[in-house]
Formats: structure tokens, C-alpha cells, sequence
């Protein structure tokens, strides 16, 4: 009896009726932390696949890329393949990541890979559930969750430059206005009573002025290109982030076209290179590309000029030797555009977007130059070695032989698809220009002031650039090369 009545005074006591509560209490309390346990490991979980998954999305991507680069030269559409590489690869990072959390895992990941031009999407979902360790008391045996994670990449485009480069005897100038005054101060070549000679490193037989020029280190304007070519190879290596996605070719051109270079990814390191077959001489400012200036044998090939020459067989080959004695930017363009054997979108290596580096002063000289003597049309009784000019419209009577180019010559090569990306190297006035050659200085000077314009026409828009001294030369072929990148990446 005393047992009873202490329970009742306890249930009636105030104090007693607290721990009653706090007994019925304690055990959802005791639940609700087990789940708040439980859902902490859930989240921990959730993020160790969600990481997986992350990472898978990146792997698929890059496989994607890698795997087009790679079959790109040779197949035709690689994407089914870097489709299923990608989800292959994908897969194995996934599970590789994932560790024993691959347990929970209700049924295999979802790997989607799509292709869209230059644009690689991956995307990656799953779903899974982890027992439960306190849920169990309130009849919760799973608990469930999900993930999905994505990644795009927009893939660097394969592009093609084709350098075309005048090596008329123009370009035989001096690149600096200190290597010009010096030239024309000792050159032997056209000396007048005044003193001046020819400021043209003139490289036809029997001139000196070009011997002179090589000998005492006075770099010419061909050179400077030819140095800025080489300069450019080790960018253009250095900033590929593909396999041969850079393609190069030095085309020379006096009276025709010619391949001093085929088409190559060869752009730096062997005996085959772009940068070897240039040979530019830090120390002396020479290079082997400067041999091409138009040294009056009408019958050269540039290629003869190339010791370590490797044709490209998929370029068509040079029916007609570069030519002498002018500088026939009418025809230049027909024949590189002979030269571009596919347009491509740049989505893969046998699909290069092609870019035409045009670089030249602008001056059309019509006029050229046989080894073989031949009856001229103006003195058809006076065998010579200048058989006469090659015509342009102009008014009854009037022949015209030096002139500023003819822009309306790009058009047919920019529809085709082609960018034109102008470099052009101020011809100078000649600022005494009855001292020598008066018949031809005269005719410069005359044409100059219409050159800019028509450079710019020839131009696709917004690829007109100008440059006058070595350095200069340099930079403006180094922004042509990073504004042909970027307005292949601006086009996806």
C-alpha cells in the first residue's frame, strides 16, 4: 500500500509530472537526430556522385575533342566515334570517382553527348538511394536522391594560312630608312653625277646593289618578312591547343604564284618545317626566304630556292615558274585560289578554314622579263630582254605599266569563302626620282597615293593592316594571326 501511494504522490507532485513528459519525449527526439545523422551522410554521398558526375561531364568532352582531332585528317564524319568514346570514357571516370558510393546507384548513369558544329555538350544524370540507419524506426528503410551535371565546350577551329608574299624586286627595299640612305649612298648600281644610286637591293645579274646590301647587313623588306614569317611559325606552335590545327604555306609570287612551302603542319623543329626552310638569322637580320627576291630568272622555281623542299601532294603543283621583271598582282590571286583545294568550316584537320595572308606594297609593274631575247612590240626590230608590259584599260593610246592593284581581283577568292587578310608595306615616293630609272620613278609616284585605298578593297572586313619598318612588320603579323583565331571562334 505504501508503494501505491507513492506513485500517486509522484504523478500528483509537479516535478514527477515533468520527467513524464520528458520519458514520452525523448524518443522522437532521439529520432529526429538519427535523421538529421542520416541526412548528413546523404548529403555527403550526394556530393561524392555529384563530384563523379562533374567530372564525367568534363571527361566526355575533352574525349570528344581529342577524338576528332585525332580522325579528323582521315575521316570524313568522326563524330559518331567521338560520340561514343566520349560516353565510353565518361563511364569509366564516373565510376572511377564515385568509389563505394557506386553502391547506391539504382541502375547505370545516363551519359548524353551531342555535337553541334564546334559546340561539344555532355551531360550525366543518376539516381540512388542509401539505407537508412535511424529512418528505420519510422519505417524509412531508403532514402532516395539524384544528380545531374553538364558541361559545354566550344572546340578551337583548324585553320589554314596561305602567306602570300611579294618577292618582286620592289621588295628589295631597304626596311629602314637608315638601310635605304646607305644603300643608295655606295650602291653602284644607277650612280649618277650627283652621287645617288639605287636605294633597291636590285638582285638581276650584273647588279651589285644586292650583294652589297647582303654583305654589310643591311636588311631588305623581303627579309623582314621572311623573319616575321619565322617569328609567326612559333607563335602559331605555341598556341595550338589541338593537334595540327595549324596549317602554313609561303607562297612567293613575281610574274605567277609559287609554292616556296606547301601547305604544312610542319611549322617548326625539322629539316621539312616553315621556320627551317625560312632561316631566319637573328644576328644578321637575313633570311633564306630573302634569296627570292626577283633575281630576273624568269625560268626559277621558288621551290628550287627550298633545299629541304617536300611537296604536298594534295596541293596542285607549279606549272609556271615565278617569272621576272614585274610584280603581276593581277594574276595572284587566280593562282593561289588554284592552290586552295577545299574551303573548309575548320571542324576538323582535312576541313581547315582557310586564311590568305596577303603581303605586299601594293604596286602593280606589268612589265617583264625574258632570258631569251625576243623581238619587243613597241621595237619589233630590236631583239631585247623586255619584250613590253601587259596592258590595263585605260584611255585610247595609253599604255600604263605601274599602278596602283586592282582590288576588284580579290572578289572571286573572298566569295569562295576565303578571308583575305592584307598586310601592306608602304611604297615610298622617290624623292629624286629623275636620278634614276626617271621612266618608272616617275610612274610610282604618280601611282602611290591610290595604293591605300585599293588595299583596303582587296581586304575581307576588318583584315586591312599596314606596316613600315621590321618590328612593325612583326606585330602587324602577329595580330593577323590572333585576329584570324579569334574570328574563327566569334563564328561558332
Amino acid at each position: 500500500m505504501r508503494q501505491i501511494s507513492n506513485i500517486a504522490r509522484f504523478t500528483k507532485n509537479e516535478k514527477g509530472g515533468v520527467a513524464v513528459v520528458m520519458g514520452l519525449t525523448i524518443v522522437p527526439l532521439v529520432l529526429a537526430s538519427g535523421l538529421a545523422a542520416d541526412y548528413a551522410i546523404l548529403q555527403s554521398a550526394k556530393a561524392r556522385l555529384d563530384a563523379s558526375a562533374d567530372a564525367a561531364a568534363l571527361t566526355a568532352i575533352k574525349t570528344a575533342q581529342n577524338t576528332i582531332a585525332t580522325l579528323s585528317a582521315t575521316n570524313p564524319d568522326p563524330k559518331p566515334q567521338a560520340r561514343a568514346d566520349a560516353r565510353a570514357q565518361a563511364e569509366k571516370s564516373f565510376y572511377a570517382q564515385a568509389g563505394k558510393r557506386a553502391s547506391d546507384l539504382l541502375g547505370k548513369p545516363t551519359f548524353n553527348v551531342t555535337i553541334d558544329g564546334q559546340n561539344v555538350t555532355a551531360t550525366v544524370a543518376y539516381n540512388a538511394a542509401m539505407p537508412s540507419n535511424f529512418g528505420k524506426i519510422a519505417g524509412i528503410r531508403f532514402m532516395n536522391y539524384s544528380g545531374t551535371a553538364g558541361a559545354q565546350l566550344t572546340m578551337a577551329k583548324f585553320l589554314d594560312f596561305y602567306m602570300l608574299v611579294d618577292v618582286s624586286a620592289s621588295m628589295g627595299l631597304p626596311s629602314t630608312i637608315a638601310g635605304q640612305n646607305q644603300l643608295a649612298a655606295a650602291s653602284p648600281d644607277g650612280k649618277q653625277d650627283n652621287g645617288d644610286g639605287c636605294m633597291f637591293a636590285c638582285h638581276f645579274s650584273g647588279s651589285k646593289s644586292y650583294t652589297y646590301a647582303r654583305t654589310h647587313n643591311i636588311q631588305l623588306r623581303v627579309d623582314a618578312v621572311g623573319a616575321a614569317i619565322a617569328q609567326l611559325m612559333k607563335t602559331a606552335n605555341d598556341t595550338a591547343t589541338l593537334p595540327k590545327q595549324f596549317r602554313m604555306g609561303v607562297y612567293p609570287f613575281v610574274t605567277h604564284v609559287n609554292s616556296f612551302v606547301d601547305l604544312t603542319d610542319d611549322l617548326i623543329g625539322d629539316q621539312y618545317s616553315v621556320a627551317t626552310a625560312i632561316n631566319y638569322n637573328q644576328t644578321t637580320q637575313m633570311t633564306d626566304f630573302g634569296k627570292l627576291l626577283d633575281g630576273g630568272d624568269d625560268k626559277a622555281f621558288a621551290r628550287s630556292l627550298n633545299p629541304n623542299y617536300k611537296a604536298n601532294p594534295k596541293i596542285p603543283a607549279d606549272t609556271a615558274p615565278l617569272g621576272a621583271g614585274g610584280s603581276h598582282i593581277h594574276a595572284v590571286f587566280d593562282d593561289i585560289s588554284a592552290k586552295i583545294v577545299t574551303v573548309g568550316d575548320g571542324s576538323g584537320a582535312s576541313k581547315g578554314q582557310p586564311f590568305v595572308f596577303f603581303v605586299s606594297d601594293g604596286m602593280e609593274d606589268s612589265q617583264w622579263y625574258s632570258s631569251s631575247k625576243v623581238a619587243s612590240p613597241t621595237f619589233p626590230y630590236d631583239p631585247t630582254n623586255w619584250p613590253g608590259v601587259t596592258t590595263y584599260p585605260n584611255k585610247h593610246g595609253e599604255t600604263v605599266s605601274i599602278r596602283a592593284m586592282d582590288p576588284t581581283k580579290c572578289a572571286a577568292l573572298k566569295a569562295r569563302g576565303v578571308t583575305i587578310s592584307v598586310l601592306q608595306i608602304p611604297y615610298p615616293t622617290f624623292p629624286h626620282p629623275t636620278n634614276y630609272a626617271e621612266w618608272e620613278a616617275l610612274k610610282v609616284n604618280n601611282a602611290v597615293p591610290g595604293v591605300d585605298a585599293a588595299m583596303q578593297a582587296c581586304a575581307s572586313p576588318g583584315f586591312y593592316h599596314k606596316a613600315d619598318t621590321p618590328q612593325d612588320i612583326a606585330n602587324a603579323m602577329q595580330d593577323m594571326f590572333r585576329q584570324a583565331v579569334q574570328s574563327a571562334r566569334l563564328t561558332q
